[in-house]
């Protein structure tokens, strides 16, 4: 038996972690320890804890990150993490996992990551070796730094690894495993998602899901109203996610509640899924975007810098933080037909939907001996 522990803080991560969490379960060489937090145990972000829970996960634990109207402010980010560090070093004492599965660049997969290190438990990191900026982009390289296997998504990231100094034998190419958990959901019968979303899938529809820049978190308002005011001028149906709670999200919130679009605080994955097969635009800045929407042919007006250096394919139309050109995008994503179709020959970097297994079958097999002692490889 091996076991994993998993820590998962925000809608984000679930969907990564889903595909990959549902065959652990299900395989009895592994014995899982799911620990649940962040803004999955926030009513106003959506209470995502319930949808892990639909799924048949058994949560070992629930650590609080963010307490009840707390700052918006990178103040706060710190203060959020170093509690959920202060308690997560029990969950690992207690279990003493065989290894850490950790991801991404989000906070309380780094606070876990760096705990596990400290304490001699192997980390394995998915999707290290990605570009961004500001403060994910932080994360992310330093998580790799204290991770000791790596499970980028393309290869342009593994090499990314390499020039980090990490040992080429630990790196594993495998994708984004949240492909996989969008190709394998339930479908939903279009009219059913038309009347629970009110609107016409025969038309245009975009998704907006504008998350706050944490080194521009001051102008978050004037950055989503830019947006705002695009999808108004335009006067197309748009369905609305709320963001995550990073620092600046507060302001985006608050213009976007008054705007009168149609908004959703979050989606369990499944629905997730389906919305995204029928919209015709997804516009803003969020990483599925450029990680997943092409897999179902979906244009994107990807908004600032938020994803700024990642890799990307051309389905993805890059504009700054003003309405004409967003707006300019929108329509192109929408109405160039020539543009839309060679959409439909592009083929995902970042995987099949193949991640989940690759994953499993490395976490069964891979050897852990010798992987604590890291050095910069040369």
């Amino acid at each position: 038996m091996r076991k994993i522990f998993v820590v998962i803080e925000r809608r984000a991560d679930y969907s990564r972690f889903r595909s990959i969490l549902l065959k652990l379960k299900e395989d009895p060489f592994f014995k899982l320890h799911l620990v649940v937090t962040g803004i999955c145990l926030l009513k106003n972000h959506g209470n995502d804890i319930n949808y892990i829970k639909e799924d048949g996960f058994e949560i070992a634990a629930e650590i609080p990150m963010f307490k009840n109207n707390s700052k918006d402010s990178g103040a706060e980010m710190v203060r959020s993490m170093s509690r959920f560090m202060l308690k997560v070093v029990d969950e690992l004492e207690k279990f003493k996992p065989h290894l850490v599965l950790s991801g991404f660049d989000i906070g309380a997969n780094f606070a876990v990551t760096v705990a596990a290190a400290h304490m001699n438990i192997p980390v394995v990191h998915i999707q290290g070796g990605e570009i961004t900026g500001s403060i994910d982009e932080s994360l992310r390289h330093a998580m790799s730094k204290f991770a000791h296997i790596h499970f980028p998504a393309t290869e342009m990231s593994k090499e990314r690894l390499i020039r980090m100094g990490e040992n080429p034998k630990s790196i594993y190419v495998v994708g984004c495993p949240s492909i996989d958990t969008l190709i394998s959901a339930t479908i939903i019968p279009r009219e059913d998602l038309e009347k629970e979303f009110k609107v016409d899938f025969s038309k245009p529809v975009a998704l907006v899901i504008q998350h706050p820049v944490t080194t521009t978190n001051k102008e978050s308002f004037k950055q989503i109203e830019e947006t705002i005011e695009a999808v108004k001028d335009l006067k197309i149906q748009t369905i609305v996610l709320l963001p995550n709670n990073d620092a600046g999200y507060s302001d985006i919130i608050k213009s976007l509640k008054s705007s009168k679009l149609k908004y959703f605080p979050s989606l369990s994955p499944i629905k997730y899924s389906n919305l995204l097969r029928n919209i015709w635009v997804l516009v803003g800045n969020s990483s599925s975007g450029i990680h997943e929407a092409l897999t179902f042919n979906i244009p994107v007006v990807n908004i600032g810098m938020r994803q700024q250096g990642r890799e990307r394919a051309k389905n993805v139309i890059d504009v700054p933080h003003d309405r004409k050109a967003i707006s300019k995008a929108i329509q192109k994503a929408l109405f160039d037909q020539k543009f839309k179709n060679l959409i439909k020959k592009m083929v995902n970097p970042y995987g099949n939907g193949k991640s989940s297994e690759k994953i499993v079958k490395l976490l069964k097999e891979i050897s852990l001996e010798g992987v604590i002692q890291k050095k910069f490889y040369e």
